[in-house]
C-alpha cells in the first residue's frame, strides 16, 4: 500500500499531509484507514495538542473521497456503513 499519508510531529503540533496531488489528494479507502492508524498512533502517544491537515501540491487540499473507491467498498447500504466507520 503506498503511504498517501505523511506525518510528522514537533513541538507537540503533528502535521499530517493527504500525500496524493496527482488525484487532487482525493482519499482512497486505504489512505482512510491509515488516517485512523495516524490518528490513533498520535493518541496513544499523548503528545500532540494539535493536528494540522493539508494537502501535498498547490492545486487541492482534498478532492474528498475517491469515488473510484465506491463500486468495491460502496457498493449497497451495509458495504456504505462499513466504509463510513
Amino acid at each position: 500500500m503506498p503511504n498517501h499519508i505523511l506525518h510528522q510531529i514537533e513541538s507537540n503540533i503533528a502535521t499530517v499531509t493527504l500525500n496524493r496531488p496527482e488525484r487532487r489528494n482525493a482519499i482512497s479507502y486505504e489512505m482512510w484507514l491509515q488516517l485512523a492508524d495516524v490518528f490513533s498512533e498520535m493518541q496513544r502517544g499523548g503528545s500532540v495538542r494539535c493536528i494540522v491537515i493539508r494537502g501535498a501540491g498547490g492545486k487541492a487540499f482534498s478532492a474528498g473521497a475517491d469515488i473510484k473507491d465506491f463500486d468495491e467498498h460502496r457498493y449497497d447500504s451495509s458495504s456504505a456503513a462499513r466504509y463510513a466507520e
